[in-house]
């Protein structure tokens, strides 16, 4: 059985996100949330570097094509990523680590309500129904 790269990846995100919410409600033990935002970002610019160093000859040939608006979908992926972020250390600085990481966790019903309704995507009954039980979740977690 061949395991798809789409599914590692996958599981990869799942873990490294999941281990990143713990390091940032610890950081906001001590520090202020925009101290630990500082922090966190400096750990993404590194990673950025390391990539952007790895990858110097794809970038020159994508801002020499007509490229503009993907580069402009991707810098507000960054801004929205990174106040996201934000809100989630101010989050976590108040709130329960359990709720709070369940709550934000779910940002993909999100994504898939602007698939749907900006990229005309299709979703089955299967994940419709998950969707519903994803908000019901935010609500059984919430009380």
């Amino acid at each position: 059985m061949k395991i798809e790269a789409w599914l590692i990846f996958s599981i990869l995100s799942l873990v490294l996100w999941g281990i990143s919410g713990f390091f940032m409600k610890v950081a906001t033990f001590k520090l202020d949330p925009r101290v630990a935002f500082i922090f966190q970002s400096t750990g993404v610019i590194i990673v950025a570097l390391l990539i952007l160093f790895s990858i110097s000859t794809i970038l020159k040939n994508s801002l020499t094509h007509d490229l503009r608006s993907y580069i402009i979908a991707g810098l507000v992926a960054g801004l929205t990523g990174g106040l996201g972020t934000f809100f989630l250390l101010k989050a976590y600085e108040k709130g329960n680590l359990a709720t709070v990481t369940v709550l934000t966790a779910l940002y993909p019903v999100i994504s898939v309500l602007l698939g749907i309704f900006i990229l005309k995507e299709k979703l089955t009954i299967t994940q419709t129904i998950a969707i519903i039980f994803s908000l019901i979740a935010i609500v059984l977690f919430s009380i």
